[in-house]
């Protein structure tokens, strides 16, 4: 039995016992861990249905796409000038409730759907808890994901000068891994920035251009086989320009090395977030700590589980994220230190290998 069949099993049963007949799942990282196809649906309908009785799945989709499933599970198409509504009838038929995406679909799906002669609910986290554990293969993917982030980084790392603008630092970070194989380079998500740029948590890259004792902030992705890395490190032009830089550094380090110490299975999430926040505060710095400590990684870059204060997960063996403390001083420039991390049966992994020691980050000129 293959990965996907055992994930769909699984969902069925899960859906089972919420006592639900039939779901419509529509996000193509959902149908991906289901089926191990990839879609990319732009404005077009695709949908796949899940009947728990039967123990089936049907994918809907439009006919320029047929056979898109390459034969895992059955298509029903449709031709772009019917539209998707009678092929959304047909193959959910007859059932008491129908679980559907609801953050997914749009509006004109919706009143599809609720002209169904069924009961129609949200299928809420069932698909994002079974996505939370991750299996020997998606781990395998999301080291080498991390392994390639990490080789990004010591390429650039000596290459990086005064004058360099981050848009070039980008590009030399988006070339490097796009010669990879199995990376795909449509997806990516990089952010550079130097200087005080770097105090804007969710800045872009533009013009400016590095000088000596720049902070230089890099948070960015590798998309390998569908899975996700993400990784943060910060590299200094030539030295430290600023001693605040170098305080908040260690700071965020101490924060960033407390909340890993804190994962094994068992600890809830919120208290992961509480351990790096603590320790930021109690530097003196907790109002500059402006976002969640950290994200579930796999199919998405951003999912279950997070690592939020409010979040009363109890972590398990399985399960993915980043750990990404940071404090961001305008007019000085932000420190952020993120890893990936494995929750396993008795403690815990780290895919990003980075060195995260200041001095090894100073780039020497």
């Amino acid at each position: 039995m293959d990965n996907f069949v055992t994930r769909q099993l699984k969902a069925y049963e899960m859906l089972r016992k919420k006592n639900i007949n039939k779901a419509l799942i529509g996000d193509p990282c959902s149908i991906n861990y289901l089926t191990g196809i990839n879609i990319i649906p732009y404005e077009r309908f695709y949908g796949m249905v899940l009947d728990a009785e039967s123990k089936t799945c049907t994918m809907i989709n439009p006919s320029v796409d047929t056979g898109c499933m390459k034969g895992r599970v059955p298509e029903v198409v449709y031709l772009d000038s019917d539209g998707p509504k009678e092929s959304i009838i047909k193959v959910v038929g007859d059932c008491d409730v129908l679980a559907v995406e609801t953050t997914y679909f749009s509006m004109a799906i919706g009143n599809i759907l609720n002209s169904l002669e069924c009961k129609v609910v949200d299928i809420g986290d069932v698909i994002a808890k079974l996505r939370m554990y991750k299996d020997d293969y998606e781990i395998e993917q999301l080291q080498i994901a991390a392994n390639i982030v990490d080789e990004a980084i010591a390429y650039v790392s000596d290459k990086i000068k005064p004058g360099m603008t981050e848009k070039e630092l980008l590009l030399m970070l988006y070339s490097f891994m796009a010669k990879k194989p199995g990376v795909i380079t449509d997806e990516f998500i990089i952010l550079v920035q130097g200087g005080v740029n770097s105090a804007d948590p969710h800045g872009v890259a533009g013009d400016y251009a590095f000088k000596e004792g720049d902070i230089v902030l890099l948070d960015f992705c590798a998309y390998y086989n569908y899975y996700w890395s993400d990784i943060t490190r910060c590299l200094f032009v030539g030295s430290v320009g600023n001693p605040k830089l170098e305080e908040i550094y260690d700071i965020v380090l101490g924060a960033n090395l407390a909340a890993i110490e804190m994962v094994k299975p068992g600890v809830k999430a919120k208290d992961i977030d509480k351990a790096a926040r603590d320790y930021i505060t109690n530097a003196g710095y907790g109002e500059f700590f402006l976002h969640r400590t950290g994200h579930g990684l796999g199919l998405s870059v951003h999912e279950e589980a997070y690592i939020t204060s409010v979040n009363d997960l109890v972590l398990e063996e399985g399960m993915v994220f980043t750990i990404e403390p940071g404090i961001y001083l305008k007019g000085i420039g932000g420190v952020r230190i993120e890893d990936d991390i494995l929750v396993t049966k008795d403690g815990h992994h780290i895919f990003t290998k980075s060195s995260k020691n200041l001095k090894d980050n100073i780039i020497k000129l």
